[in-house]
């Protein structure tokens, strides 16, 4: 007697349903899954659909006016307090930017990464980010409170650790607004930067009526940037779920890691660069880098920001992509861009330092004129950086690897430049860690081993 032969398996589309399940489709009761990929709570389709233009237009008009009156106020500032006291401003805030990086370690990224790309786990993964955020700003503000017991009193070392804890509060400020945005709250974003815009404005206000100095004005907007902070906790305490997997925790806080590392590597050169500018020769020039660093702030944090608001809908495009189509796409494109770096950066420096030993422009201008003429190569690695780590784990290594091998560049190099040249030196040094760091990542993506096929089914 011979055993029946199986049933044959039911025919099942790209979803897993069956004919039946069709079938009977439109009388069911509503699609949990549906329901829960229209939630934004959960991610899913809700946080992966493109933006809106009037999103776009209100979230970036409110990125703008933060950093427009950040520009505005500076300028304000060194008119107040003049050149010397203004100087010692500017190296504080300035050395203490890698802070923001730190407490937000890539956090912001990686949520509008991964929570589109899941369905079940989007409430704990924002448990996750939301803990991580908190976690290492503790631990900065207690570092920093440690050091105010250790470092001797003056205003320039209050100063200082005032303008590290507003970095700190203000990189925990940016992950709280990211994880709104991810969980479909976009009006939350835009209240959060027009508020930070009134804090800087009336804090400048108060400073010219009061006849305030750097310690005091650094306190009003660290006091109002941790209003902020304080305020967006409960919703997203609200929308957090409970209890989370270890198996979880791993995945997101490795990919927090791992994007962090070009923003990390970014604030980091910044910073050695003003340490190595204060202590040089031309130290005076820490403020002329400074407003450099702001006014330049509005184009390129404006354009990662835009990018940013495409992550969602980027990450879930880029989730299947070959490796062939990648190379033909993107990594062909990084030689030339480093080529045209390499030969376009001398001309620029050249071309600025003949105008200011001229007269044609002040030292000031000069510095922002070279970091403006080297404007198009930031974009250009920008670009092909967000592609490689919204790509694969592969790319993504590839590209932290990279920004390391940027920073040590730029600050090896900003060794020779900086006591040479001074703030102009410094803005080259920061324009050569861009190019090491896309040669390092097209080496790189030539010697690191390929992901091996899946085995056909």
């Amino acid at each position: 007697m011979t055993a029946a032969a199986p049933a044959p398996a039911p025919d099942r589309g790209t979803n897993g349903s069956t004919p039946k399940d069709r079938k009977t489709a439109g009388t069911a009761p509503p699609d949990r899954d549906r329901d829960r990929d229209r939630d934004p709570g959960t991610g899913g389709a809700a946080a992966s659909r493109r933006p809106t233009v009037g999103l776009l237009t209100s979230l970036l008009a409110g990125r703008a006016a933060f950093r427009l009156a950040l520009v505005g106020a500076n300028a304000a500032l060194l008119a107040s307090w003049g050149q010397g006291p203004y100087a010692h401003y500017a190296g504080a805030m300035g050395t203490a930017q890698v802070l923001t990086t730190i407490t937000s370690l890539g956090i912001e990224k990686s949520a509008l990464k991964l929570v589109p790309r899941a369905r079940r786990t989007g409430g704990r993964l924002i448990t996750v980010f939301l803990a991580c955020a908190l976690t290492l700003t503790g631990a900065v503000v207690l570092w920093l409170g440690c050091a105010v017991v250790l470092v001797p009193s003056g205003d320039h070392r209050m100063a200082a650790l005032l303008a590290g804890l507003y970095a700190a509060l203000l990189g925990l400020n940016t992950v709280l607004v990211g994880l709104c945005r991810a969980l479909g709250r976009n009006r939350a974003d835009i209240a959060n930067f027009a508020a930070l815009s009134l804090i800087i404005v009336a804090g400048t206000a108060l400073t010219t009526l009061l006849d305030w100095g750097p310690v005091a004005f650094i306190g009003w907007i660290l006091g109002g940037t941790a209003l902020l902070d304080l305020a967006h906790l409960p919703a997203l305490y609200r929308a957090a779920a409970r209890p989370v997997r270890r198996r979880l925790v791993a995945p997101a806080v490795g990919t927090s890691l791992l994007m962090a590392s070009g923003d990390v590597a970014a604030s980091g050169t910044l910073s050695l660069l003003f340490a190595l500018l204060g202590a040089s020769g031309h130290h005076e020039q820490s403020g002329h880098l400074y407003l450099m660093v702001l006014a330049s702030s509005v184009l390129l944090n404006g354009f990662g920001y835009l990018l940013r608001l495409f992550q969602p809908h980027v990450s879930l495009t880029l989730r299947g992509v070959t490796d062939t189509r990648l190379d033909r796409r993107v990594v062909r494109r990084l030689p030339q861009v480093a080529v045209a770096g390499i030969l376009w950066t001398p001309a620029a420096l050249l071309l600025t330092r003949h105008a200011e030993q001229s007269g044609l422009v002040s030292p000031p201008v000069a510095v922002l004129l070279l970091y403006v003429l080297c404007v198009p190569l930031f974009f250009a690695v920008g670009s092909l950086n967000y592609l490689l780590e919204n790509a694969t784990t592969r790319t993504l290594r590839v590209t932290a690897a990279g920004s390391v091998a940027g920073l040590v560049c730029a600050v090896l190099l900003g060794l020779v430049l900086v006591p040479a040249l001074g703030a102009l030196g410094a803005v080259t040094a920061l324009v050569a860690g861009e190019i090491a760091h896309v040669l390092a990542a097209r080496l790189l993506l030539r010697t690191a081993p390929r992901p091996a096929a899946a085995p056909a089914p």
